[in-house]
């Protein structure tokens, strides 16, 4: 005969069995997007640049884009292959195949992946302004923004994505 504290043991086994399995899937599709991502790094430091380009112009209008340099007033900004937001892109790519079930969580994840993208955008345009700003010591600037923005949104969005999905799945659950 099965008391309740075996029956708790069990199902508290299985929630920390299907947390590790989710935890495994959740990197190993991690890994296959990052590395995909890869091999398209030199056509994303383009399309990062000009990205960053057009928004930059809208705060210092003086910004001109040559290749993938930002050239400012006061200060050159290179995009590199590490600003493309490779990594961001596919821990939240990861995030979205993983967690969500239906196509209608699929399509309000691929929001928040755009999302998330933009955030590098932002990141990439608050650099450029905090260097034109205060060219003497750039690379202080390029950190504290560079994790600021990144340290700061991303939790956010993975957290308002979460929350999403659970009111939706809550919802279909009522009904």
């Amino acid at each position: 005969m099965s008391t309740s504290g075996e029956s708790d043991k069990t199902e508290n086994k299985r929630e920390i069995r299907g947390k590790i399995l989710f935890l495994i899937e959740f990197y190993a599709v991690f890994l296959i997007i990052y590395f995909v991502l890869m091999h398209f790094e030199e056509y994303l430091v383009g399309i990062v640049a000009y990205i960053s380009y057009i928004f930059t112009k809208l705060i210092i209008p003086e910004a001109i884009l040559v290749d993938n340099l930002i050239f400012l007033p006061n200060n050159t900004v290179e995009i590199v292959k590490e600003c493309t937001g490779r990594f961001l892109l596919s821990g939240f790519l990861a995030l979205v195949i993983v967690y969500s079930r239906d196509i209608k969580e699929y399509i309000i994840g691929l929001f928040f992946v755009v999302l998330a993208f933009f955030t590098n955008i932002l990141r990439i345009v608050l650099v450029c302004y905090l260097v034109n700003e205060h060219p003497q010591d750039p690379w202080t600037y390029h950190e504290l923004a560079g994790y600021g923005v990144i340290l700061t949104l991303v939790p956010i969005l993975v957290a308002l994505y979460l929350n999403v999905i659970d009111r939706l799945r809550g919802e279909k659950c009522s009904s």
